[in-house]
């Protein structure tokens, strides 16, 4: 079961890093239409001013005799050039036609690609479509720019600068890049085919033209190896940066709460209490605390042991919890004792609450096997008054002490009961 959490873990992280992958692919195709379009207008306007000077050239330089040429040669010079000539024609015509072809292409491809990226989740597939279209249309682009070059030259730099370009400036997975070059290549050969005569030559530009794509491919492979290995890096991080988290929060609360019951600890309750009676100077109000003590509870661990001791301290924890206000905090003292704070709560208030608690306690019943653990417990409530004029340590220090005297009121008694201390003078 644990392997195939964990085969499904990475599966999850290897999903997250493609689709991240195609999203970045195609915001970096969103720019590099951007940048492409401008420069193919640029070349297509260069391409067809300085195509006539350079057929020009091209037929001066094939055309100029030689004195040791005789008149057969002359006429097999001025062949040469007219055929070069067509053929710089040809290339004139070609390059206008590809580059508007491909600057349409990236324009329909960028307007796609915006549409599609605002629509996200929703069309993951679409968005799959374009990453696809879009790089088979940069590839398929210098092949075709490498083909035609064929008539005026015997290079194949628009093809091998291509592989490289992809390979560098986009996220392929390897299954991906391998299937996009091979099959890059496989065209390439036949397109060198259709426009190179000359087979030595032919056959040197297939061998560069696999070298190129080869090259092509190592590179994206570095380039996806970083990718992933940075992905990897920033969510095992994330993922110790929220244990971090959850450890602090834990950590926060072992530090004031009870690790048994899940209350407030002593330390807490009593700071809570101090920052009540703060805001009661400040505002008015009444402050009302109230400590509940369990009966006999020594006789329980005796007879039971600690674990069921336990389990009716969590019980009773729960029942405080469901009879208290949304307002009003609860806390574990220590052993058997409670503590209930009550803001904005006067004395008769405090009173009809503690005799609720009272009789919810006494009508707890703790399951254990085939017996029934019953309780009783000693209450005692205190109240003060806001607006002192004394420092609010030392109020605290006389609620919590005249709520402590009623308890012991309770248990001296005779227990189960609820005592009151008596309203308290203003302090002045």
């Amino acid at each position: 079961m644990q392997a195939a959490g964990n085969w499904r873990g990475v599966f999850a992280r290897n999903e997250r890093i493609a689709v991240q992958a195609m999203l970045e692919n195609l915001r970096r195709l969103w720019w590099l239409a951007c940048l492409l379009v401008p420069l193919s207008v640029l070349h297509v306007t260069v391409s067809w001013v300085d195509a006539p000077q350079h057929a020009a050239r091209s037929m001066g330089l094939s055309a100029a005799p030689d004195a040791r040429l005789d008149a057969q040669a002359d006429g097999s010079a001025a062949a040469a050039a007219a055929a070069r000539a067509a053929n710089v024609a040809r290339w004139k015509e070609a390059v206008v036609v590809v580059h508007l072809g491909m600057a349409a292409n990236l324009l329909i491809v960028s307007a796609m690609i915006w549409w599609a990226r605002r629509q996200a989740p929703h069309v993951r597939a679409f968005q799959g479509v374009l990453e696809a279209w879009g790089l088979i249309s940069a590839l398929g682009f210098t092949i075709v720019v490498a083909s035609i070059d064929q008539w005026i030259s015997a290079g194949i730099t628009p093809f091998l600068i291509g592989c490289v370009l992809v390979g560098s400036l986009f996220l392929l997975r390897p299954q991906r890049a391998a299937l996009l070059y091979g099959c890059a290549f496989l065209v390439y050969a036949w397109a060198m085919g259709l426009t190179q005569g000359d087979d030595a030559r032919l056959l040197s530009n297939r061998v560069d033209g696999l070298i190129a794509a080869v090259l092509g491919f190592m590179v994206s492979l570095m380039i996806w190896r970083k990718h992933v290995l940075k992905e990897t890096l920033v969510s095992e991080l994330q993922v110790t940066r929220m244990a971090l988290q959850e450890r602090s929060t834990e950590l926060q609360s072992m530090a004031v709460r009870d690790t048994l019951t899940g209350l407030w600890n002593r330390a807490e309750i009593m700071r809570l209490a101090q920052r009540e009676l703060t805001r009661a100077q400040r505002h008015g109000g009444e402050t009302c605390f109230i400590m509940v003590d369990l009966d006999s509870f020594k006789l329980i661990n005796d007879r039971w042991g600690h674990a069921t001791g336990d389990r009716v301290l969590a019980a009773v924890a729960s029942l405080l919890l469901e009879e208290l206000r949304a307002t009003d905090e609860v806390g574990r003292l220590a052993g058997e004792e409670f503590a209930v704070l009550l803001p904005q709560t006067n004395l008769e208030e405090a009173r009809l609450l503690a005799e609720r608690l009272h009789l919810a306690v006494a009508r707890l019943r703790v399951p254990l096997g085939d017996a029934t653990v019953r309780l009783t417990a000693s209450i005692g409530a205190a109240s003060q008054t806001g607006r002192a004029l004394v420092p609010v340590p030392q109020q605290f220090e006389r609620l919590f002490g005249s709520a402590e005297q009623a308890l012991s009121s309770a248990k001296s008694q005779g227990r189960d009961r609820v005592v009151v201390a008596p309203p308290m003078a203003p302090l002045v």
